[in-house]
């Protein structure tokens, strides 16, 4: 689907033959955002996702939109069964999630109403937009006072602000003409869709949009609104193409002003330019330059232990598992219900969990069946506590999915659960679904952290395509809190899920490029290029380590816990990677002998 606005509305000019006027656009940029430029890549893989931003709103990254739609008692005859609440429900369907998109609803008959703030919880977007009347008079400019009093609450300070106005027919001009220009001044933009052809109606409607980059059209067939309306929101980017060094033109998903696409790479330096082309036929580029290396001969390991038994933390830590028990996990991965599966990793998952690592159980869902809408429906089963797993086991093994998925609600309520727990604090996350109950949990997930770092690890259980709402939503919970998602379609991979998010984070760094990351607890080997780098652990307090890593060698840097602290172990050897072995020859014995001697040390604070 084009993404030209002129294409867009091209249905709309022909079943109606409807004039369409563009406003004057904004300067066209464009933006990649990851990867960096100067990036090195040391695992071999000739191939990334390029991901950015792409404008007409200047340096605005975000974009922050009310639909405001008239909901007079005229609409009855133009549109007696409601098509354009169904279209406007379309078009927020239609975005991605994650696309930096907010969306608010304001109605608007004989005044105007917030019916929802800004948010990218779609459910409650859709809730409102199933509850729309048709009633009253048309009080355009209450409508358009409405949704700018709703940005002045919360629209973000980096976001473009939009309306997209859906009505049928005249208001009081000299109001309408006065909120229009308050519009302007605020810089908000207007994109105004007239359902009918009454000539007062489309001269006022086209004053609304002149000068603030939005756009007109009208028709009088609500049926004939496009499902494609929501490019209305490209932001004025017709299209996204990505090239690498000199290979063909590689199109980008492009959505509400956000582009991506993988691509691929050569060894070594590689060149990658973002071209945009904006709806007026201007285009712009973006390029960075990255580095593919050869899969490294210097291997990494990284290990805790309390007295002499392996552990997931420096120091005390709590987990609290927030278990998703909505109706959704009666669907089937391994031909068995999810809430099957689930269920019987996490039983296994809290016996080879640590007795250092301090358990608590919330669970969501469970109480009331989905018809009744509980949106209340979550529960601290298992109180923080050590020595908590048969209490758990036992919980678990109740649990039956009935309900709703109220997962802000249950976000919330952690903070009360792991307040006063004195260490390191996180938050695992196991859910098959996204908030049904109207609530924001990605701000949730956000506010969490005003009580201290509390990352949010969430596990993604029998997800859809990687393109899937319900994905992009989860991943924004995990990167509002600092932690990590994950995804998994089968009970072996939840049950590796589960354990490298029980643990301590590490990250790897060279500079200020990240190049490994890991978990505490779980034994993974890191290959890397030889060279100098900083282990920085997400522990609390936080802990950087210096490492050399030396071509055909292995480094295990073992963290002993005692009453004194933490103290550092390293060992040395030579690397049990075949092909570095053969690759690196007699080197490796006259460079490194077998186990060299082994040095403590403190561990150094960041």
């Amino acid at each position: 689907m084009t993404r030209s606005l002129c294409s867009l509305l091209a249905f709309l000019l022909a079943a109606t033959a409807a004039p369409l006027a563009f406003a004057q656009s904004r300067a066209l940029r464009v933006e990649i955002q990851t990867p960096t430029s100067g990036f090195l890549r040391a695992d071999g893989d000739t191939s990334i996702e390029v991901a950015g931003a792409a404008s007409t709103f200047g340096d605005a990254s975000a974009l922050d939109v009310f639909l405001v739609l008239d909901t007079s008692k005229s609409l009855r005859r133009i549109d007696p069964t409601d098509r354009r609440a169904e279209r406007a429900a379309e078009l927020v369907q239609n975005l991605p999630a994650g696309s930096g998109v907010r969306i608010g609803v304001v109605d608007f008959d004989w005044d105007g109403e917030l019916r929802v703030p800004l948010t990218e919880n779609r459910a409650a977007v859709l809730e409102a937009l199933r509850r729309l009347d048709q009633f009253g008079s048309t009080d355009l400019a209450a409508g358009v006072r409405a949704a700018l009093d709703g940005f002045e609450r919360s629209a973000r300070s980096d976001a473009a602000r939009r309306m997209v106005l859906i009505t049928d027919g005249r208001s009081d001009a000299g109001a309408a003409g006065d909120a229009f220009r308050e519009a302007r001044r605020r810089g908000v933009a207007i994109d105004a869709l007239l359902l009918g052809s009454d000539p007062e109606a489309e001269a006022m409607l086209r004053e609304a949009t002149s000068g603030t980059g939005g756009t007109f059209a009208f028709t009088t067939d609500p049926a004939a609104l496009p499902r494609g309306f929501s490019d209305i929101l490209s932001m004025g980017v017709d299209d996204v193409t990505l090239r690498v060094n000199d290979s063909p033109p590689i199109p980008a998903v492009l959505a509400a002003g956000r582009f991506s696409a993988h691509v691929p790479l050569r060894m070594g330096e590689n060149e990658i330019v973002a071209i945009a082309r904006s709806v007026t036929g201007e285009t712009r580029e973006d390029r960075i330059t990255l580095t593919v290396g050869a899969r490294g001969c210097s291997e990494l390991r990284l290990s805790a232990l309390r007295d002499g038994r392996r552990t997931h933390s420096i120091f005390d830590r709590a987990v609290e598992l927030v278990f998703d028990a909505s109706n959704s996990m009666w669907g089937r991965v391994d031909e068995r219900p999810k809430m099957a599966v689930a269920k019987q990793v996490l039983e296994d998952a809290l016996d080879s969990l640590p007795p250092d690592v301090t358990l608590a159980l919330r669970v969501y869902g469970r109480q009331h069946p989905r018809e009744q809408r509980d949106c209340r429906d979550t529960e601290l089963l298992v109180p923080l506590a050590s020595g908590s797993r048969s209490q758990i086991r036992e919980a678990i093994a109740s649990v039956r999915p009935r309900g709703q998925s109220p997962l802000a609600r249950s976000l919330r309520q952690t903070a009360g659960d792991l307040g006063s727990f004195r260490g390191e604090r996180a938050v695992v996350l196991v859910t098959d679904g996204i908030e049904s109950c109207g609530g924001d949990p990605v701000a949730a997930a956000a506010a969490l952290q005003e009580t201290g770092r509390i990352p949010i690890h969430v596990i993604g259980f029998g997800l859809g395509s990687e393109g899937d709402e319900d994905r992009a939503s989860l991943r924004a919970i995990a990167a509002a809190s600092g932690g990590r998602f994950l995804t998994v379609r089968s009970g072996e991979e939840l049950r590796d899920a589960l354990g490298s998010s029980m643990g301590t984070r590490f990250r790897v760094l060279q500079g200020d490029t990240m190049v490994a990351d890991g978990t505490l607890g779980v034994d993974e080997v890191m290959r890397l290029p030889e060279g100098d780098y900083v282990v920085k652990l997400d522990s609390t307090p936080r802990y950087s380590i210096p490492v050399t890593l030396e071509s055909g060698a292995a480094l295990t840097l073992t963290i002993e816990r005692s009453s004194e602290g933490a103290r550092l172990r390293r060992s040395r050897g030579p690397a049990a990677d075949e092909a570095c072995a053969l690759a690196s020859g007699a080197s490796i014995a006259r460079r490194v002998p077998a186990v060299r001697a082994r040095s403590d040390t403190s561990v150094a604070t960041r």
